[in-house]
C-alpha cells in the first residue's frame, strides 16, 4: 500500500484508511485487533477514529506510533435537531479533550471541524485549531463535509492539511466545487464512504437511513455495470468500488470499514485496468 503526503504538508498517509466507524458493538470491537493487524500488514497507517469509546476498548498491542490518528469535533448526534453543530472554541476544545482522554492520549495527528457552523465566525473556528496545535493536543488541522467556498474561507484564515468528503461512484459532488478548491490550496482529500451506504455494495444496514436516498434508477445503473465489471475482474462489488475511489488522481486516502482481515488486502492489492476505471467513470456522471 502507497503512502501520500497529504495537501503541502509532509504527513505521509496510506491510500486507504481503516474506520472505526462500525465499531459499535461487542462482536466489531472484538474483531478490532485482527483488523488493525492486517491493515498494519498492508501497509496501511491511517485510522480514522470515529468513535474514541469503542477505539479505547481495543487492546489491538499496537504501537501508537505506528498508527496515524485522526478523529473530528463539532457535531453531537445525539442532540436535538437544530442543536448537532457545535463548532464554537469552547465546544470544540472540550470535544477534543475527551478525545484524548478517553483514548489516554496526549495527541492526534489530525483533527478536523467535522461540519460548518454559521453560527460561529471563522475566525474562532482557525483560532481552536491554533490552540490545538499550538499546544501539541494537535499535529495537523483539517475540515469535513466542507463547501468548496467554505473550504476556501478557512483557509484564507489558516492552513489546513486535509478536507474529508463523502466520495464514490454514486455521490460525487465533491468534484464540482471541493476537488478543484482543495487542488488549487493544496489540500489533501480523504475519501469517506466509497461504498455510498452499502448501497454499491448491496449490504444495506436495516437502520441506515441514509441509504434510501442513494436509491433510484440512477443508482440501479451504476451498480448493475459496477456488479458486472467486478465479476469480469474476479472483484466483489465492494472491493472494485473502493479500487475506484481509491485510483482517482484527487484522492490522498479513501477510507473504509472493513468487516474482516480479508476485506483489507483485497481493497489493498485490487487494481482496475484502465479501461474499466474509465467505463465506470462514464457511466457514473
Amino acid at each position: 500500500m502507497d503512502l501520500r503526503t497529504l495537501g503541502q504538508s509532509g504527513l505521509r498517509v496510506s491510500e486507504l484508511g481503516l474506520s472505526t466507524g462500525h465499531w459499535g458493538t461487542q462482536v466489531a470491537i472484538d474483531a478490532a485487533p485482527a483488523l488493525l493487524r492486517a491493515f498494519l500488514d498492508e501497509g496501511g497507517n491511517l485510522v480514522d477514529v470515529a468513535s474514541a469509546a469503542a477505539m479505547a476498548e481495543v487492546n489491538s498491542g499496537v504501537h501508537r506510533r505506528e498508527l496515524v490518528l485522526s478523529a473530528a469535533s463539532g457535531v453531537n448526534p445525539a442532540s436535538p435537531a437544530g442543536r448537532r453543530v457545535d463548532c464554537s472554541r469552547r465546544a470544540l476544545l472540550n470535544d477534543l479533550d475527551d478525545i484524548l482522554a478517553t483514548l489516554g492520549l496526549d495527541h492526534l495527528d489530525l483533527w478536523s471541524v467535522a461540519y460548518w457552523d454559521p453560527h460561529t465566525p471563522v475566525e474562532e473556528v482557525c483560532a481552536a485549531l491554533d490552540y490545538a496545535v499550538d499546544t501539541g493536543r494537535v499535529r495537523y488541522a483539517g475540515v469535513r463535509d466542507y463547501a468548496g467556498w467554505q473550504l476556501a474561507a478557512t483557509y484564507a484564515q489558516r492552513p489546513l492539511v486535509a478536507t474529508q468528503v463523502p466520495y464514490s461512484l454514486l455521490v460525487r459532488e465533491a468534484e464540482l466545487e471541493v476537488m478543484p478548491a482543495a487542488e488549487y490550496l493544496g489540500v489533501g482529500l480523504i475519501a469517506a464512504d466509497p461504498l455510498a451506504h452499502g448501497v454499491l455494495s448491496g449490504e444495506i444496514a436495516a437502520d441506515d437511513p441514509h441509504a434510501p436516498r442513494f436509491m433510484g434508477q440512477r443508482s440501479e445503473k451504476i451498480t448493475e455495470a459496477l456488479r458486472t465489471a467486478a465479476q469480469g475482474l474476479g472483484l466483489s462489488a465492494a472491493t472494485a468500488a473502493v479500487a475506484w475511489v481509491r485510483q482517482r488522481a484527487e484522492v490522498a486516502a479513501t477510507l473504509v470499514e472493513a468487516q474482516e482481515p480479508e476485506d483489507i488486502s483485497r481493497c489493498a492489492r485490487a487494481t482496475l485496468p484502465v479501461p474499466i476505471h474509465r467505463a465506470l467513470d462514464d457511466i457514473s456522471r
